[in-house]
């Protein structure tokens, strides 16, 4: 077991970097830091959230005065939050920048494929959102080389599923996204059914039991 610091040490100057960069006026929060899980999952961790840090700095946080302009401080704030819960770590991913658009989404989506024109009239904001996990779609109109390039989310997903966690995003426009990790404390722990046959027993991965 070791803390999450061990990765979230490595924000403050990437942030401050990429602020500098993007000419934006940003301000990092971590809490938590102190949270333990288990080494492998804490390194597996790293480039997903790089990548999400990444997103919300270049395309949650608005510019200073388009912040401004929404009434809104000229100072963005992005919260890096790990939480301890039950036998997972919920990983936040929190900024207060102008959130995502799902009308956008839906017609990215809709460009890209993903989604066909009946889904486009009937598909809920939420499920709209989530579509940014799909493997080619981003909210960007113009890649740069940072983000917009249609990979990422996707990959993201796989590398938080692939050491037994899950993701879900929420946003709201105007308010700023959440992105939360649920990640197992341990990658040693597996949820297994019990069977017995002939009075021997055996522990069968659900992963692996369809039905």
């Amino acid at each position: 077991m070791v803390p999450v610091s061990s990765v979230f040490k490595r924000f403050p100057r990437l942030v401050r970097d990429l602020s500098r960069r993007l000419e934006k006026n940003i301000d990092l929060v971590m809490e938590g830091e102190e949270t333990e899980a288990d080494k492998n999952v804490i390194e597996s961790l790293a480039d997903p959230l790089i990548h999400l840090v990444r997103n919300s700095l270049d395309h949650g946080i608005e510019m200073p005065a388009d912040r401004v302009a929404a009434g809104k401080p000229e100072k963005g704030t992005l919260t890096l939050r790990a939480i301890p819960h039950d036998d997972q770590v919920i990983i936040e991913i929190v900024d207060d920048g102008k959130g995502i658009d799902p009308e956008v989404i839906k017609k990215k989506a809709y460009e890209k494929g993903v989604i066909n024109e009946s889904q486009l009239d009937s598909i809920l904001d939420q499920e709209a959102i989530e579509l940014i996990f799909a493997a080619g779609l981003s909210s960007k109109d113009e890649a740069n080389d940072l983000s917009g390039r249609g990979v990422g989310m996707d990959v993201v997903r796989s590398a938080v599923n692939a050491a037994g966690g899950s993701v879900a995003i929420t946003s709201e426009l105007n308010v700023g996204s959440t992105i939360k990790l649920y990640l197992p404390l341990s990658m040693a722990v597996a949820q297994v059914m019990m069977i017995e046959v002939d009075k021997q027993v055996y522990g069968v991965p659900m992963d692996v039991i369809s039905e």
